[in-house]
């Protein structure tokens, strides 16, 4: 029987040629040709582009070891194209996705460098009337991207300039306000060659030694407008030397909520716990005990009135780790999920993550037209255990500094829809009023600002 990472890792010889053949339709989209009004393409095939750009600048480095400002160009390219026939469909996305004008010593990953690779390349066969006549769903197998409930666990990334993809099946069925999700996939490895800034490809890959796999059924409750899901989630390292660094964890969780209507409350009640096996502390000691929990509640009110106010209580609270130097770990992961918009911009901000986090804030949505949405959020930060320190900082000390309170963070956005949507042109301000932890660590306030463009044909 094959393994999983030979049924679904993409030979390399084959991913530079399908590279090619996809280059030549970016190239063509990029001088302004829309493609899908070219009279000379057949029906079954259809193209899509989207482009990104985002300036971004940070004032008042908050992360450990660095100081002064940074900033940077982020530039997406994203082209998809989808083959569709009576039984299946055939999809490949292209993404080219660098950045450019950063400082030597700006802390650059693959959540921010990806140069030319395959982000989606895969097979899907549509599934209709299954179990009961009127479902209908698809079954997928290759390299893909995915969205799922609230987007916390699993997500396409939507603002960070890269994006998570997957390599294995993918299956959904849907009848009504009914749908049951199922994936096994193994995690693409975004990689670049040597410098982030010299954005010199180098292709993605699913080396193996990590499986994830999932299911989330979702319905609606009785004959009301709520809805609830329930979820479960499961990352397995099978790394063997050491055997003993290897992280297996479940995920499991339930969602209730209503949706935000005019005139009407809604909320959102999400719980997740979470369990298993978490690294040892050195190569010595044995695999810890996982066990760690998130909750997030919402409560709000949409107003019929104008610019449509829509004001919403939130609290967020993502376990951390009591005491890093014991046998147990209790550091929540969120996996596959998206911080934004739930705790601020990514990019080269990034402060805070669904993980060491007590944090309650208050959110106005406003609408003033149509093609017009902005918002004002206000969020209190302390850390839920006060020994794991602030993660996305790298600041480790052992035990506690005798203070919680990380910083108050007030988040703006303001977005324009032009061009019958096809063009959206964004800008945003965070600014992180330093607390007394930041105090203690010597740092002080932050001031995140950028505008964005993004074009879709």
């Amino acid at each position: 029987m094959l393994s999983p990472r030979t049924i679904f890792q993409i030979n390399h010889r084959l991913t530079l040629r399908i590279v090619s053949v996809i280059s030549f339709p970016l190239a063509v989209f990029t001088s302004g040709l829309h493609a899908q009004q070219d009279p000379e393409l057949p029906d079954w095939l259809n193209f899509e582009f989207e482009q990104q750009t985002r300036m971004q600048n940070l004032e008042g480095q908050f992360r450990a070891g660095l100081d002064g400002s940074d900033q940077t160009l982020e530039w997406r390219h994203l082209l998809k194209m989808e083959a569709e026939f009576k039984n299946f469909i055939f999809t490949g996305e292209l993404a080219d996705m660098r950045t450019y004008f950063s400082d030597s010593a700006t802390p650059l990953d693959g959540t921010i460098t990806n140069p030319l690779d395959i982000l989606q390349l895969n097979l899907t066969v549509p599934l209709r009337d299954v179990f009961s006549e009127g479902d209908e769903g698809f079954f997928k197998i290759g390299r893909f991207t995915m969205d799922q409930g609230a987007r916390r666990l699993v997500a396409r990334n939507r603002y960070r300039n890269t994006i998570n993809a997957f390599s294995g099946i993918h299956a959904m069925l849907e009848k009504g306000d009914m749908s049951v999700e199922l994936f096994y996939s193994l995690p693409t490895v975004r990689r670049f060659s040597g410098d982030p800034l010299d954005n010199k490809p180098l292709l993605d890959n699913e080396p193996g030694n990590q499986i994830f796999w999932g299911g989330i059924y979702t319905a609606r409750l009785a004959k009301i407008p709520d809805m609830f899901e329930l979820y479960v989630y499961g990352l397995d390292e099978n790394r063997d030397q050491p055997a003993n660094q290897r992280l297996n964890i479940l995920t499991a969780g339930a969602r209730f909520f209503r949706r935000p209507q005019l005139s009407r409350w809604h909320y959102e009640i999400d719980n997740l716990i979470q369990f298993g096996d978490a690294p040892a502390l050195d190569v010595l000691s044995p695999l810890r005990k996982h066990q760690a929990r998130f909750t997030h509640l919402e409560l709000g009110y949409s107003f019929d009135a104008t610019w449509r106010p829509q004001l919403s209580f939130i609290y967020d609270y993502a376990s951390g780790d009591k005491n890093p130097m014991d046998g147990d770990n209790n550091s929540f992961d969120s996996l596959y999920g998206v911080p934004r918009p739930e705790y601020g911009p990514t990019g080269t901000y990034r402060a805070f993550v669904r993980n060491n986090i007590d944090t309650p804030g208050l959110l106005l949505n406003l609408a003033p037209r149509e093609n017009i949405d902005a918002f004002v959020k206000l969020q209190r930060y302390s850390l839920a255990a006060e020994a794991q320190g602030w993660k996305t900082t790298r600041y480790r000390h052992p035990g506690s500094l005798g203070e919680d309170y990380v910083g108050t963070q007030l988040e703006t956005r303001l977005r324009l829809h032009v061009w019958d949507g096809k063009l959206t042109l964004e800008g945003g301000y965070t600014w992180l009023n330093a607390g007394t932890y930041m105090d203690l660590v010597g740092k002080g306030d932050s001031h995140y600002s950028y505008v964005q463009t993004i074009l879709r044909l």
